[in-house]
């Protein structure tokens, strides 16, 4: 099968990414994470609201929240409908891409509430500069027509640097509201 679909992707010139981040762009969930701060106290703060922060000196967190189960998730529906009408093209390459920990959960959920069988990729690493490594990755394998969409402003401006060093690749990269 993938034999065919990498024959079929090559008639149509195209080799398709479509990549999702999950936590607060697909589904939202009660994991948080735990900022200690340099003078000892401790802050905790939604996925959206670290997607905001600027890191201090000293800070260091904790993202133990999200090395297991899902908590409450509560999925964001327009973007649901777009993860499932990307993986009803058999010429995509649909892809969850997390800065969790661990892939499981995320597959486990999809699976069991949606019956997807998406590739779940866990960095286990929130620098933004990882999920545009990532994607370049896929652009030098040859995937020419990527998608990615993130909640974080952060990761959107790693990824949408790629336009430029790369601007013969169709790269549409979406902030998820």
């Amino acid at each position: 099968m993938l034999k065919l679909k990498s024959f079929v992707s090559e008639l149509h010139g195209l080799k398709a990414l479509k990549v999702f981040d999950f936590d607060d762009t697909l589904v939202k969930t009660e994991s948080n994470i735990y900022v200690i701060h340099a003078d000892g106290t401790e802050d905790t703060l939604t996925p959206s609201e670290y997607a905001k922060y600027t890191q201090q000196p000293g800070d260091k967190f904790n993202f133990s929240d999200f090395n297991r189960m899902l908590k409450k998730p509560n999925p964001i529906n327009r973007n649901i409908r777009l993860l499932k009408k990307a993986s009803q093209n058999p010429l995509n390459k649909v892809t969850i891409l997390t800065a969790r920990g661990m892939a499981f959960p995320i597959r486990y959920f999809l699976k069991h509430k949606y019956g997807l069988d998406i590739y779940v990729v866990a960095l286990g690493d929130a620098n933004p500069q990882k999920k545009a490594d990532w994607i370049e990755d896929h652009i030098k394998k040859g995937y020419d027509d990527i998608f990615f969409m993130d909640d974080s402003l952060k990761n959107i401006e790693a990824v949408d640097k790629l336009k430029a060093k790369y601007p013969e690749i169709k790269l549409e990269v979406r902030l998820a509201e």
